[in-house]
């Protein structure tokens, strides 16, 4: 497969998946506004990382023996195929490359 990608994720978008997904209104809304890419992508934000896989195509390339319910997984599976990432206070750019195969964790992680 081998098919390179790119994936721009801009503040603005993310600020409104989190104000749908959170059900945010009034201040606790205006709060997600100083929201700072650099600070979500070093702390892991399961947030950040959930919009990341539901906005590539990534997922639904994996074939079947890779789908599991456990987004961890995935993301792993996701962490092999990023060739670069830059991260601004206002976007997020990866750029990744679909693969055929993908290396699988040690079974006592995940499975």
């Amino acid at each position: 497969m081998s098919e390179s990608k790119e994936l721009v994720i801009t503040k603005d978008d993310y600020i409104v998946f989190l104000s749908q997904r959170l059900r945010l209104k009034g201040s606790c809304q205006r709060e997600i506004e100083d929201v700072s890419f650099p600070f979500l992508f070093a702390s892991g934000s399961e947030m950040l990382r959930t919009y990341i896989l539901g906005q590539s195509e990534f997922t639904a390339t994996l074939p079947d023996r890779y789908k599991l319910p456990d987004r961890g997984f995935i993301w792993y599976l996701f962490s092999q195929s990023v060739r670069e990432i830059s991260v601004m206070p206002d976007r997020v750019i990866i750029k990744y490359e679909l693969k055929d195969e993908y290396r699988k964790p040690f079974k006592q992680f995940y499975l």
